[in-house]
Order: structure tokens, then C-alpha cells, then sequence
């Protein structure tokens, strides 16, 4: 695989080395540029930061994540995950590694744990299946019963150890009929305690909970997706409304001082909620502590959904969790500019952003082709609800950003750009899978000519759908976006391209 983020010396014209230079003064000469790249004290280096939607290796369309801990590494589980689970040191470089599930299991929304020495996994409409590892091999033990001994279907499931060693299950009863939960034997965790209690259903005077992108619809919801957090003493039960298909999906919140009830609603709800954008539909989280205790939400975020839930495609967001003086919990975001990592931030929830702009966003642009329906703008409209895709026959399709062309001022802008972001439609893969990955090469130019190559995943091998791509910072005013093309294969789509930097003053030139 060629290697990314080095900028390339063969073969080049000298008035691309020149280009370099010019790039090597930014980086060390410029005050305005150096000041930008620390935030709270923090000198920059590249690697200490993610961007939504999180980069998971072989990641395709996934959602409802968990997350746990489990010596000095942090295990992520998904919808979609096609039996894979992702295992990361740092919260934010996630590898992918097979599970083995009983056969015939196939997970949705899981929820997994670490109890007296098992790792517990359970989901939508099934028991527990334990093993010894994060990642199996899974064996099942048995399916719910209530405190009669009947059979109980259950629908998000999410169980919460508590610090006196009781285990609680919370989960959804699934439309508008709100949250339950219930005491789990200790000694037979499928058995239920005691009958479980009905803590609230949806209300339609909370108007976020509501059905529909608009909340346009008054009377129908989907209440599901529950996490128990314990703060100094008080239980924060968080759920999600209205349903994982809506660019209104968010995050709410119940409290008590009982892990049982009676909870009372949190008026300050949504704590997390984004319509707009890239990073919309933000719900069915999880929350975690990171290497320094701080704690970070987990999340699903909504690429599109078109024909009911048949085209519904999603991905993870992660942003950091705090509280108010007065102990109401919160989340930072939902963030989608490049953010610090977990550990780097003494208080990323008072501000985790490198205060990177996203600069691609209505640009003019010039391009190789366009497939009728797929114009090159949808790459850089903000929204993954639409795309740039080439025309038929085109073998080396590109599209170029303008991203300092002004009619009304005197001089055009520059700027100093250090990082992209690329969305791809979700691609449908199993362990046995061949599937094309995305391939590219992204170059920046100062006057149009002459170009330097800051990325180059031409042989790239992993079949993501989102890329994080970061480079030593370069002065540029265009840049190009080259994708490759397989004989035999359905011509490459970009959702997205985002071109993260800071705009150069014409006095520190």
C-alpha cells in the first residue's frame, strides 16, 4: 500500500517544489497558523484526532453501538456489524475482528457486558449468549423469563451492573408504550427478579419525540434505546425518540434516585439532537469512560433513509459527555469538524474542536464528468443524501474545488488545509466478501497548474465507507479529488468531500 499523508518529490516540476516550500514557511513561519493548531495548551500532531462519522475499519452501514472496556482496550458491537466486532486502544483507531456467534444468531442492536467473569451479549428479541472473550466464540444460554417463567421478547435490551453488584435490565416496549425495566437474578441473569415496571410512555407534549423530520406527526413515536448512567447518586436513564429513520432522532433523558423509579423528565432534554448536516438523526448511544476517565457518547448517526427502513443506512458518531453545575448531563455535539481524541483534552466537554472550517461546502468546481441525477455539487453539498458520481466510460474521473474564488474582493483567499474527510455509499460485505474498496488520490494546488499529492490511497485495500485522511499543512487555494476506476466494477459514488483548514490573512502571507 502507498503511504499517505507524505507529499511526493519524484518527478515533480519545480514549480512544485516551490509549492513545498512555500508549505514548510506555513507550517514553521506562520503565527497565525501555529496559534491555530493548539487548543487548550495542546501542540498539534496528526493522529490525535477523529472526525464523525467515526472511521471503522471495514465499516459499512452500522448503528445502535456499544461500547466496553476490557483490559486497557475498548470493544465496539453494532447493528450491521455482520459479525464482526472493532477493537480499539484509544477510542478512536478501530480494527475489525471476526466473532463467533451461535449458529443461526445474528445480533441487532447489542448490548454487551462483563459480569463475574463472562462477557454477556444479548439483542432484539433474543436471550444471552456468553463467552470467555469480547469476541467469542458466543455460546447461548438460554432466552428471557419473566418472574413466572415465561418467555419475554425484548426489544433494545440494555442491562446495567450497579455498584452494590444488582444487575437491572432496561429495554424498550417498542412504538409509543416508553421504558421498562427489571431486576435480573444474579444467579440466573435470563430470569427476571420481579414483574417489570412501566416507567413512562411517549408524550406528545415533548414535541422532539415526535414521528417524522419535522416532528410533523403528533401522535406516533418510537421510544426505545435505553442507557442508565449513574451520577453522584442519581440514576440518568437516557433513551431515544422518534426512531432511528427520522433526521430527528435524538437523545432524552429520565432521572432518579432509584435504579427502579419513579423517574422524573429532564426539561433540558434533548441532551443530543441534530437535523442539519452530515451528522443528523443522532440517537441510540452509549456512553464510556476514556483512557482518563472523561466519559464519550456513542452514537448513530442517519446517512439516509429512502423506502421505509429497506434504504435505511447509518453510521457512528462520538462526542464527549459532561455535566452542569447542577449535575444535568450533557453531550458535546453533535461535533463534524476534525476533534481531539479521548485522553488529549484535560475537559473535552467544554470545547474539543481544532477549530478546523469546513471549506468545501458550495464551491465552484470543474469535473471530469457527471452521471445524469449524480452532478458533482451533490459531493460538496453537505448531505449524505446525495452524490457525485462520473459518467459512464469516464477511466479517471476527478473533480476540483475552487476553494478561494470571490468576485467582490480584491486578492482571492487561500488558505492552509491539514485534513479531508470522504463519505462512500455503504457497501454490503460478509467475511467472505471481494468487494471493490474505495480508491483515490487527493492533490492541492496554490494557482491551478501545478499540484502536490497530500493523499494517495490508490492501493488502498480496506473497504470503508468513511475515510479520515490528515496531512502536514499545506497553502493551497484548489484541490482535486482523483477516484479510480475497476474494469468490471459499478463506477465509484462520493457522497461527500470535506476539505478541513484555516483561511490565510493577506497580511501573513
Amino acid at each position: 500500500m502507498k503511504t499517505m499523508n507524505k507529499i511526493k518529490m519524484s518527478n515533480m516540476i519545480p514549480g512544485q517544489i516551490t509549492q513545498i516550500v512555500m508549505s514548510l514557511m506555513i507550517l514553521f513561519g506562520s503565527s497565525q497558523f501555529i496559534s491555530a493548531q493548539k487548543t487548550g495548551g495542546v501542540n498539534f500532531k496528526s493522529g490525535q484526532h477523529y472526525i464523525n462519522p467515526v472511521v471503522l475499519e471495514g465499516g459499512q452501514s452500522v448503528g445502535d453501538p456499544t461500547v466496553i472496556k476490557y483490559e486497557n482496550k475498548y470493544w465496539l458491537y453494532c447493528s450491521g456489524g455482520g459479525g464482526y466486532v472493532w477493537s480499539s486502544d484509544d477510542l478512536s483507531h478501530w480494527k475489525r475482528l471476526a466473532m463467533t456467534l451461535p449458529a443461526g444468531q445474528r445480533i441487532v442492536a447489542p448490548c454487551v457486558f462483563r459480569y463475574k467473569g463472562f462477557f454477556y451479549m444479548t439483542g432484539n428479541d433474543t436471550g444471552f449468549s456468553r463467552s470467555i472473550t469480547p469476541y467469542g466464540p458466543w455460546e447461548y444460554i438460554g432466552d428471557f423469563k419473566d418472574e413466572k417463567g415465561e418467555k419475554k421478547l425484548l426489544f433494545d435490551p440494555m442491562v446495567f451492573v450497579n455498584d452494590d453488584g444488582r444487575v437491572y435490565m432496561y429495554y424498550s416496549g417498542r412504538a409509543t408504550n416508553g421504558i421498562y425495566g427489571v431486576e435480573l437474578n444474579p444467579k440466573e441473569l435470563t430470569r427476571f427478579v420481579s414483574a417489570p415496571k412501566h416507567f413512562f410512555s411517549f408524550n406528545n407534549t415533548h414535541i422532539w419525540e415526535r414521528y417524522g423530520d419535522m416532528n410533523e406527526y403528533s401522535d406516533a413515536s418510537w421510544i426505545e434505546a435505553p442507557w442508565m448512567t449513574k451520577h453522584n447518586g442519581t440514576y440518568i436513564l437516557q433513551y431515544s425518540a422518534a426512531g432511528t429513520d427520522w433526521r430527528t432522532y435524538a437523545v432524552g433523558v429520565y432521572t432518579s434516585k432509584s435504579p427502579l423509579g419513579p423517574f422524573t423528565y429532564y426539561p433540558g432534554s434533548p441532551i443530543l439532537r441534530n437535523r442539519e448536516g452530515l451528522i443528523s438523526g443522532t440517537g441510540h448511544h452509549c456512553i464510556i469512560a476514556g483512557p482518563d476517565g472523561s466519559l464519550w457518547a456513542f452514537y448513530t448517526v442517519l446517512y439516509l433513509n429512502w423506502n421505509g427502513m429497506k434504504g435505511l443506512e447509518r453510521g457512528i458518531g462520538m462526542d464527549p459527555v459532561g455535566f452542569d453545575a447542577k449535575g444535568n448531563i450533557f453531550i458535546k455535539g453533535a461535533s463534524n469538524t476534525p476533534q481531539w481524541n479521548p485522553g488529549v483534552k484535560a475537559t473535552p466537554w467544554k470545547d474539543n474542536s481544532l477549530g478546523l472550517l469546513p471549506l468545501a461546502i458550495d464551491k465552484l468546481y470543474t469535473v471530469s464528468s457527471e452521471a445524469p441525477g449524480k452532478n458533482a455539487p451533490y459531493a460538496f453539498d453537505n448531505s449524505t443524501r446525495t452524490g457525485w458520481q462520473p459518467a459512464t466510460g469516464d477511466a479517471a474521473p476527478w473533480l476540483r474545488l475552487d476553494l478561494g474564488h470571490t468576485a467582490t474582493l480584491p486578492a482571492e483567499q487561500q488558505f492552509t488545509v491539514q485534513s479531508c474527510r470522504l463519505l462512500f455509499p455503504p457497501k454490503r460485505q460478509t467475511a467472505n466478501s471481494t468487494t471493490q474498496p474505495n480508491r483515490y488520490k487527493i492533490e492541492v494546488s496554490v494557482d491551478g497548474n501545478n499540484y502536490i499529492t497530500v493523499v494517495d490511497k490508490t492501493d488502498n485495500a480496506i473497504v470503508n465507507n468513511v475515510e479520515f485522511d490528515e496531512f502536514a499543512p499545506v497553502k493551497c487555494r484548489y484541490v482535486r479529488l482523483s477516484v479510480s476506476v475497476t474494469p468490471g466494477q459499478a463506477l465509484p459514488e462520493v457522497r461527500e468531500f470535506s476539505v478541513f483548514g484555516l483561511p490565510i490573512s493577506a497580511t501573513t502571507k
